[in-house]
């Protein structure tokens, strides 16, 4: 989301990923999603992948 208050801004992409530290590729893809679906496509999703080895209660205790 503040990709998205930069761009409102009319900063350059360049500019924001280097204040982000993140990829020209990834500033554009929020900006496509977000056009796309709105502020609910930017939401964290479900991701493939091995399940986590620590349960939820252990996790707790880690942090």
């Amino acid at each position: 989301m503040l990709a998205l208050a930069h761009i409102k801004e009319d900063k350059p992409h360049i500019q924001i990923t280097k204040y982000l530290k993140v990829s020209r590729t990834s500033v554009n893809k929020w900006v496509s999603v977000f056009l796309e679906e709105g502020l609910a496509g930017l939401q964290e999703k479900p991701r493939s992948g091995r399940p986590a080895f620590l349960t939820p209660k252990q996790r707790e205790q880690l942090y």
